[in-house]
């Protein structure tokens, strides 16, 4: 704790980081992918990307081996609905990186889709796995 502020050890930042409801939310998916096979090494946090005009950050950006966003993932707190903005918000930042994947969760909820090989996007009903394995 500092200056009466709960903490936690961020893995991908390796640092110290305030415990936010959004931030606790980012971690335990974090540790969800690094479980499922998503490389911590591949992972940056707050990943800034810019699409038009309109700077943005994605919350969670995971990497291929060449360098692309193979995964782009928003994060919202637990009291945050999961609503059409959110879906939109992470589409926004695909248009800039054009990953494999998108996903969205607030901790107690978690939506996920795919590309297809023509492009389309689909929900998912399962976890996004990495071609990094």
């Amino acid at each position: 704790m500092e200056a009466g502020r709960w903490q936690l050890r961020c893995a991908v930042r390796r640092k110290w980081v305030a415990l936010e409801p959004e931030e606790w939310v980012r971690q335990h998916v974090v540790e969800s992918l690094a479980g499922s096979g998503w490389p911590l090494s591949r992972m940056v946090l707050e990943h800034p990307v810019r699409f038009g005009q309109v700077d943005g950050r994605i919350d969670i950006a995971c990497f291929d081996r060449e360098g692309r966003i193979e995964l782009a993932v928003e994060v919202k707190a637990p009291r945050v609905k999961l609503d059409a903005r959110v879906v939109e918000q992470v589409a926004r930042y695909d248009l800039a990186v054009s990953a494999r994947w998108l996903m969205i969760s607030n901790g107690l909820k978690t939506a996920v889709w795919q590309r297809d090989s023509n492009g389309r996007w689909g929900q998912s009903q399962s976890w996004p796995s990495s071609s990094a394995q």
